[in-house]
């Protein structure tokens, strides 16, 4: 725009500068809102769609009922994400639904690594669905050229978060109750063991063992004093056993009939020695009386039994007195007997309680493992049993579960390109353009148009201007350069509107 100096543009110059130059705003302007438009609808459309899930906690208090499954929901989408978006997981969606028809060449493991490619996850608020960083709350986003398919794989993937949340939690569930169920047949099985020791103990020490010993120091008392009051009775059952198998040996077991008299050894040996005081030995007295107790003691000899007593006696006094010998022999050996026992028994008292210290040491330890074990067994069965309601707990989704905010739908625009920015992008881009192009133009220009275009000096009236005066090839060319113009944007519009139609029906 050439104008003197000093002089400041106004509204009509402006307009003026649009009338000389507007081939360039007609040309650039549109050519290039027409490569945006060919641009926009020329490139393959890519449609996302989206599906929000929210990790939803427990419903249920954790002190009426406490998982065994560790959750850290700062993290846990970030986990399951890592677990549920790989190549194994996506490619029974791949045998399932193939998401490119169009790329035969690629593998199952190809189209699957696609699918990763495609996917993002984003942390969003579960109310507004917008972008939030500490959110529980997240969209799964998916991209493909074909609406439907966009839709019906990114159901899928949010399936997957869906159904390995579960069966990860569950399965998380059951093995802890697992484990649990055999650490309490691995403590059962030292409690067996346990008890086999205790039995072998009390087989081996018997009576020795620490719950005995107040009792063995009891009969080892209650012993000593039954021995005590035993022992004289022994010695005088003994006196007594002394006494009379004296007198049985002084008495002849059968009866002599001489002078009407009843004799026996004692009184026979007797009358021999008075006879013999009296009498010489060749006297028939003297003689009679050794025969006679010759004739006694060969009696004796012969028919004594064991104990020196006679069975086959005939004398009424030596068969009392024997059988008075006897009953003291028979008392004295059941006195006998019964000291014998009650000695062996305060032996055994006195051994048992001997061995107790040893019993005790070798028990106790047992029974301490025992105690510890038993201890054990009851904590693991009841965490078992809380382990098992866990179980049953999580596998009626009952814990922290991931829930389904938004599902899927079919998109109805594509997310790429953007094709209404595209074209206010090329609007903006042509306008900007067109007024480089006409600025530099009318740089350029040094021709004089109006009188504020003569560089006069100052106070030198203008007398008259001759105005521009068209002639008939002028306004030929003007109807050729609007013609030319019209038959292009008609053209321009044309190819536009099938670039645009082919893309809505691509």
């Amino acid at each position: 725009m050439n104008m003197p100096p000093g002089s400041a543009p106004v509204v009509g110059d402006f307009f003026g500068i649009l009338r000389r130059r507007y081939m360039y705003v007609a040309t650039i302007l549109p050519g290039v809102i027409f490569i945006c438009v060919i641009a926009a609808f020329a490139i393959h459309p890519r449609y996302q769609a989206s599906s929000t899930i929210l990790l939803e906690p427990s419903s249920v208090p954790k002190d009426i009922i406490e998982t065994t499954v560790i959750s850290y929901s700062d993290q846990q989408i970030e986990i399951v994400q890592g677990r549920v978006m790989t190549v194994d997981s996506l490619l029974q969606i791949v045998h399932d639904i193939d998401p490119y028809p169009l790329h035969k060449e690629w593998s199952a493991a190809e189209k699957a690594q696609r699918i990763l490619d495609d996917s993002t996850v984003e942390r969003v608020d579960p109310v507004t669905f917008k972008p939030q960083a500490e959110s529980n709350a997240f969209s799964l986003f998916y991209t493909n050229r074909n609406p439907a398919l966009a839709r019906e794989i990114d159901a899928r993937l949010a399936q997957l978060f869906l159904t390995y949340n579960q069966v990860r939690r569950t399965q998380a569930a059951g093995e802890a109750a697992g484990f649990l169920e055999k650490q309490s047949e691995s403590i059962n099985a030292q409690m067996r063991e346990v008890d086999a020791k205790l039995a072998a103990l009390r087989s081996k020490y018997g009576d020795a063992l620490p719950e005995m010993l107040t009792r063995n120091e009891a009969s080892l008392e209650e012993t000593q004093h039954q021995i005590d009051n035993l022992q004289p009775q022994i010695l005088a059952a003994q006196e007594k056993e002394s006494v009379l198998s004296l007198q049985l040996s002084q008495m002849s077991p059968n009866l002599i009939t001489q002078s009407g008299d009843l004799t026996d050894i004692a009184t026979v040996r007797a009358k021999l020695t008075e006879a013999e005081q009296r009498y010489t030995p060749d006297h028939p007295e003297v003689k009679r009386l050794r025969r006679a107790l010759e004739t006694l003691m060969a009696q004796s000899a012969g028919t004594r039994a064991t104990g020196g007593i006679v069975q086959s006696a005939n004398n009424p006094q030596y068969n009392l007195t024997a059988t008075q010998l006897q009953a003291a022999r028979n008392g004295l050996e059941s006195l006998r007997a019964q000291l014998g026992s009650l000695q062996s028994k305060l032996g055994h008292s006195r051994f048992a309680i001997a061995q107790t210290p040893t019993a005790e040491h070798e028990f106790s330890e047992v029974m301490r493992r025992k105690q510890v074990l038993q201890t054990e067994y009851q904590q693991t069965q009841d965490k078992l049993q809380s382990a098992n309601l866990a179980h049953t707990f999580e596998s009626q989704q009952g814990g922290e579960r991931f829930t389904l905010l938004r599902a899927a739908a079919e998109p109805k625009s594509p997310s790429y390109p953007n094709r209404l920015g595209l074209i206010l992008l090329g609007l903006v881009f042509g306008v900007a353009l067109s007024g480089i192009a006409v600025a530099i133009a009318e740089t350029l220009d040094k021709n004089i148009r109006t009188a504020r275009d003569l560089p006069l000096p100052d106070g030198i009236p203008i007398l008259a201007s001759i105005p521009f005066i068209k002639n008939r090839r002028d306004r030929h060319a003007r109807v050729f350069k609007v013609g030319s113009v019209i038959a292009v944007y008609s053209l321009a519009l044309f190819v536009a509107g099938a670039v645009i139609v082919s893309a809505l029906h691509r």
